[in-house]
Parts: C-alpha cells; sequence; structure tokens
C-alpha cells in the first residue's frame, strides 16, 4: 500500500469520543514523527491514529496547533461527508 490509501474509514463519530481520538491522532503523528512504521495490514482500515500517523510522515514534527488544526480540519471534513 502507499500509505495513502485505505480500505475502509472506521473512524468514530460519536461526538462524546472527541478526547479519545484527539488523542489517538496526535499520537499517531507523534509515532510518525519518532520513525514508527505503521505495515500494511494497519493501513488497510483509516482510524484516528493511522490518519495521525499517515499526516505525520508527510508534515513531521511541528507545532501542536498545526496537529490540533489537521485534527480538527479532518473532523469537520468527516462530518460533512458522512451527510
Amino acid at each position: 500500500m502507499d500509505g495513502l490509501t485505505f480500505e475502509h474509514d472506521s473512524r468514530n463519530t460519536d461526538p462524546n469520543q472527541s478526547g479519545h481520538r484527539r488523542a489517538r491522532f496526535r499520537q499517531g503523528w507523534l509515532k510518525a514523527v519518532e520513525g514508527d512504521v505503521y505495515g500494511d495490514a494497519a493501513l488497510k482500515e483509516l482510524k484516528w491514529d493511522n490518519l495521525g500517523h499517515r499526516l505525520g510522515k508527510i508534515f513531521g514534527g511541528t507545532s501542536e496547533e498545526m496537529i490540533e488544526a489537521q485534527y480538527d480540519w479532518r473532523v469537520r471534513q468527516q462530518k460533512n461527508a458522512k451527510r
């Protein structure tokens, strides 16, 4: 896999889980910056942690504000797509 494609989007959209989603996204981003590699099996299903990882691989180390802005933008895009 190329790290950008996936077979299924299983990201949770429950608004009561927003803190958990945000933490998983940030964790994935930071793992990418540290050099951790997600295998093809992990990337087949889009989850908040591997979405953060994918973006962390693209953008690298950046400010907390940038990571938060990226997360918030993805949440808005996901909500619009589910309509």
